[in-house]
């Protein structure tokens, strides 16, 4: 069986000024979606990667990151859908084998460090006899105090224990035939969710946690973008342990 990465790359940039692709904001002279690609190209955990991307920027995806990168492992380049959810299924779709792992990973996530691949198909390879989990997903502990509030007055009404939220990130990772199966359900269904453990948690799968990284940002704001600089420069310059 393999292990796939499924990389979905299809948002647009409409907050990141003028950066019609988010995916091409260029960082240290080459495209955001480099970073990500480098990673699971390098890592022995990945077999074969399935990138998703809108049919509009094939032409300059193909120029300014395949052909320049010559990477390996891109077997497909599938379109991607209206939204993150319809990307990642039509990625699924476009996966021929019946059984192996899959890990989904946002594009526009570049600090991504391969022991996060690595550990999360590890964790899935480690139950497989046990079937005690259908997935695993990377996440931090919330910071920031969490307060609930009544919409849409826009009170306050009460404060939540912060230790008890996690914030979310990729990769998330999980049994092939399982996520697929459930993506499909949740198509037919009309089941929207903004991530895909949340799939897995509607219908009952159970989804367990790798502690992951403060650094592993998703790119949304132009500050998200000099984030990103500041860090990659700084981990290029040998103190990134990829």
């Amino acid at each position: 069986m393999s292990n796939f990465a499924i990389i979905p790359a299809a948002g647009n940039g409409e907050r990141l000024n003028n950066f019609d692709s988010k995916v091409l904001a260029m960082i240290l002279g080459k495209p955001l979606l480099c970073y990500t690609l480098d990673i699971f190209e390098e890592t022995d955990k990945i077999d074969e990667i399935i990138l998703v991307i809108r049919k509009k920027d094939y032409p300059k995806i193909e120029e300014e990151v395949i052909n320049k990168n010559r990477y390996k492992k891109i077997k497909k380049i599938v379109t991607g859908g209206l939204t993150r959810q319809e990307s990642v299924y039509h990625g699924l779709m476009a996966i021929t084998e019946k059984d192996g792992i899959v890990c989904i990973h946002d594009g526009a996530r570049p600090l991504v460090k391969k022991w996060m691949i690595e550990e999360s198909i590890e964790s899935i390879e480690s139950i497989r006899i046990t079937d005690n989990h259908d997935g695993v997903i990377l996440a931090v502990p919330a910071t920031d105090t969490i307060k609930m509030v009544k919409l849409p007055d826009m009170v306050v009404e009460k404060t939540i224990d912060r230790n008890k939220f996690w914030t979310i990130q990729t990769p998330q990772t999980f049994k092939l035939g399982r996520i697929r199966e459930l993506y499909e359900r949740a198509i037919e269904e009309g089941l929207m969710v903004t991530d895909d453990a949340s799939i897995l948690e509607y219908y009952g799968g159970k989804v367990g946690i790798i502690r992951g990284s403060e650094e592993n940002i998703k790119i949304t704001t132009i500050v998200d973008l000099k984030l990103a600089e500041v860090l990659l420069k700084r981990n290029y310059n040998g103190e990134y342990d990829r």
